[in-house]
């Protein structure tokens, strides 16, 4: 699950392609290349529209560009970025960047995003991310997603994850919410019954959840510390977002979310 995206191409637009074997077909009001009229259900019509849009041009599926962006999380965490450089140096991604799956980015947008990721990759100054890491290793366990209120690992009877306070186990059942476990330094031992034990000087609490990081070998002592953090590390959702915009402009055509 995460964030996808897609261009048009400008084949079908611009008469490179075969006539539709049904029809007629447009763009909807979604933005999508689809029947102007389909009937209920799955059709012979629908598999003839399909066949012909896998078939109709050199473009995959007519898609000029196709890109996974990222997980919910890593967006989250790109957007949280954004956020600490400053929103007002991205209005356009502030704007443009979905919440959900689903809607779209014209093209006139496009041109002022690639400007902005130009700004975030060369000049934008963030700030240190909260994370929770391994000591024995210094792997990174969890971050903070301010988004998320710093919630990432959720079960029955129990939402943990980490905020600037430190790693934190909540009763969801309660409410207000109770805070079972919170410690910027413990440790962790998964034990027999398969519950977790959560330790530090002053608490121990046994709960039947996940245990923190790596499920294989879990680590046995966790800490809170800031981490400094640099626009490179946003590469992974950069640079497909910077490919999709460069398709948007050239073909006038929005970025589909999907």
């Amino acid at each position: 699950m995460g964030l996808d995206a897609f261009v048009y191409c400008r084949c079908w637009q611009d008469g490179l392609t075969p006539p539709a074997p049904v029809g007629p077909v447009g763009f909807d009001e979604e933005g999508y290349l689809s029947l102007v009229v389909s009937g209920g259900g799955y059709t012979e019509t629908d598999a003839a529209f399909d066949g012909w849009t896998a078939s109709a041009c050199p473009h995959e599926l007519m898609e000029q560009a196709s890109e996974h962006l990222s997980n919910w999380t890593g967006h989250r965490l790109f957007q949280q970025a954004l956020g600490a450089a400053g929103w007002s140096h991205f209005p356009a991604l502030q704007a443009e960047l979905p919440s959900a799956n689903g809607g779209r980015m014209p093209a006139e947008a496009a041109v002022r995003v690639l400007d902005e990721l130009d700004y975030f990759e060369q000049q934008a100054v963030i700030d240190d991310e909260v994370v929770l890491v391994d000591e024995a290793t210094e792997a990174v366990a969890l971050r903070y997603v301010a988004a998320y209120e710093g919630v990432l690992m959720l079960g029955p009877g129990y939402r943990a994850g980490v905020d600037p306070e430190g790693f934190f186990i909540l009763d969801p059942d309660s409410d207000p919410p109770a805070t079972l476990f919170r410690s910027a330094r413990f440790r962790q031992r998964v034990l027999p019954s398969g519950q977790v034990q959560f330790s530090d000087e002053k608490k121990s609490v046994q709960i039947a959840m996940s245990p923190v990081g790596d499920k294989g070998t879990p680590p046995e002592w966790l800490r809170l510390e800031k981490q400094h953090q640099a626009p490179a590390e946003f590469g992974y959702i950069v640079e497909p977002l910077r490919r999709l915009c460069r398709a948007a402009v050239a073909t006038g055509n929005p970025v589909m979310w999907c």
